[in-house]
This record gives C-alpha cells, structure tokens and sequence, in this order.
C-alpha cells in the first residue's frame, strides 16, 4: 500500500465511483496534493457550491470527523466533457496541462436507452476530448479511463485487451449529425458509445501512459467507506429499492442467467491500483483490466431475487406501498399482463381515489 500512496501528487477525477475515489484516495493517499474535479453548473447551481454539496456526502463522514483539513486538497474546475475543449478556460486548461500527473477518466452517461448521438457525444466525442488534452500534460505518468464490462458484449468470452469494434470511433464522431439509429449486435447505445471510446484509448496509449477499467455492474460498497454505502437510485440498486417497496411485480429476465455484480469500493481499488501499475511499471502497451465477479461469486437473477425478498421483509422500507412479491418471465406477453394488473391499474386507482379525497396524486 506505501507504495501506491506515493505515487500520487495531483489527480484530476463525480458520480457514484468518483465519490468514492475521492474518499478513498483522501483517507487511504495522505501524501496527494491535490484532487481536481472537472465539475459542469447544473441547473443554475455553480461548481463552487456543487462541490460544497459534495462533500457534504454521508461518504467523507470518516474523513470529516478524523481528518477535516484534508477537503481544503478538494478543488473543482468548471468544465463539461460535452463542450468544445471540455469547457475549459485557457487559464484551468494551462493549469492543467502544466500540473497534473494522473487522471482519473469516469465522466459518462450511464443510460441505456439514451439517445445514440448523446451517448456518442458524451461517452467516444467527450472520451477523445480527454485523451487530447492529456497528451499535452507535460507531468502526465498514467490516465485511467473508466469503460464497462460490457463494452464487448457481442462477445462471448471478453478478454483483458480492446477489440475492434465494427464502426470506426472517428468515422462515427465525423458522422454525428447523421447517425444510424441501429448500434450493431450491442444491446444499447451506452455500451456501443464504451466500445467505440476504448478504440480511441487504444490509439492514444501509444503516446500517453494509459490503462482501461471494466467494471461490471457496480453494486454498494462492500467495506469501504463502511459496507451497505451507496448514494444513488439507479441500476441495480433502483430495483433492489423498487422491489422492497412492492412497486416492481414483474421482470422479464431469466432468472438461471447469472448477475455481475461488483461493489463499488474493489472498483476504487481497481483504479487506484491500475493508476500505480501503469507509473511503476512503465510500458508503451495499454493494460486492460477487467473487474468483475464472473465465476468467483456468481448470483443468478433467482438468488437476487430470494435475497430481496428475505431481506424486503426483515428490514421493511418506510416508503412501502405494496407487498414485495415479484416474479421472473421471459414472456414479455405476460410481463405486460403482470405490469398492468398489479402496477398500471393499482396506479390508477390510487391516484382516482387521492384526487377524490383533495390529497396530491402520485
């Protein structure tokens, strides 16, 4: 561990993962001088004050009560991966380029139906955007970009290396006003856009210092910052939530297929780890790194669903509004059979008879 500590000196990083990178490398990296976060406004809140809300987070409550002079290493940087040059303004892009040694690339859409040329733009256009502003960082020793498991999932076995996808990544960005709407043999658009964004991280390791992540689906913390963490309701852990709740009675899945799940402190760890391999080990080949649970721990979709169900009952949630029972099909004619009976109408209903009495609908 003394080791990957010094190591870092500056790091440019904030969703689910960059959160907990964040805690992580504040606790466990007392010798880092600084974190910069490429930060965008939202909704009509600067990056000064979203950075204050930040840290506000129930995950640096540790750092909080040991260490609170360590968030005054936190500095935010306006800036969007959507923009032309990341938003960035001469001054923050020079401060960069002439400071940072190791960037943590997480920034993405994580939807899976989103609109291709958002997820092109935001996931391959915002990812190139990245590389080239790294390849001008005169201190640079490693960038770390943040793919998927299932950036290849039209392959059977996927191994730790980048294939080529079937569309060229700048034929595609040239493209982007006149994009298909088929993303080949990929499930979605995001997984498509993650495809199309390591073929650019691959052209890039020639000249910088880079390595790739794939983690699979990212589930609360395991140990760290302290199990159970987790601070947002989408992927699995919106279902997990749902399900408790009783407001989710049917997925269309097969419940033998196995989940892969993996939590989100092994992913930190994972890219802290992979950040130290590349400086130590310095070599001009991208190293790919796929962090998953595969055959290890394996859950199916059944034992997901026994594990949600026992525990829905053992510590109910307060927002329960139904039973938690649910049910597995692969017929969607059924599933929307299910879906109307036991969500749709009980909706319906609900909302007829809140709008009668003078209460708010849901």
């Amino acid at each position: 561990m003394e080791k990957v500590q010094e190591v870092y000196d500056k790091v440019q990083n904030v969703g689910f993962v960059g959160k907990a990178l964040v805690e992580k490398l504040l606790r466990s990296c007392p010798k880092v001088d600084a974190i910069f976060i490429l930060m965008r406004p939202k909704k009509g809140i600067q990056v000064e004050q979203r950075l204050k809300e930040l840290l506000k987070n129930p995950v640096f409550n540790r750092i909080r009560d040991k260490d609170p002079d360590a968030f005054e290493k936190v500095k935010v940087i306006p800036g969007d991966v959507a923009l032309p040059n990341l938003g960035l303004c001469e001054e923050d892009r020079k401060f960069l380029v002439d400071n940072i040694d190791i960037v943590f690339h997480s920034a993405a859409t994580v939807k899976f139906n989103e609109n291709l040329k958002t997820a092109v733009i935001l996931n391959t256009l915002g990812t190139k955007k990245i590389l080239e502003l790294c390849q001008n960082m005169k201190k640079l020793k490693s960038c770390v970009h943040v793919s998927t498991a299932f950036s290849n999932s039209d392959k059977r076995v996927v191994e730790e290396k980048v294939y080529k996808p079937t569309y060229d990544a700048h034929a595609v960005i040239n493209l982007i006003e006149n994009l298909p709407d088929e993303v080949d043999k990929h499930p979605n658009t995001y997984t498509f856009a993650k495809a199309l964004a390591e073929q650019l991280v691959l052209e890039y390791s020639h000249e910088i210092p880079t390595a790739i992540v794939r983690p699979s689906i990212i589930t609360a913390a395991w140990k760290e910052p302290y199990p159970g963490w987790v601070d947002n309701l989408s992927g699995i852990t919106g279902i997990v939530m749902e399900c408790g709740r009783g407001t989710i009675k049917s997925i269309i899945c097969n419940e033998r297929c196995r989940m892969d799940l993996v939590p989100v402190d092994i992913v930190v760890n994972t890219l802290i780890t992979s950040a130290w391999h590349t400086v130590a080990h310095k070599s001009n080949s991208l190293r790919v790194y796929n962090c998953t649970s595969g055959r290890l721990n394996p859950v199916t979709w059944k034992q997901f669903g026994e594990f949600t169900h026992k525990h829905s009952y053992q510590w109910p949630s307060k927002y329960v509004t139904w039973y938690p029972e649910f049910s597995y099909t692969t017929n969607r004619t059924v599933h929307s059979i299910y879906t109307t009976l036991y969500h749709n109408l009980p909706s319906v209903l609900l909302d007829v008879f809140l709008y009668c009495t003078g209460k708010k609908t849901m």
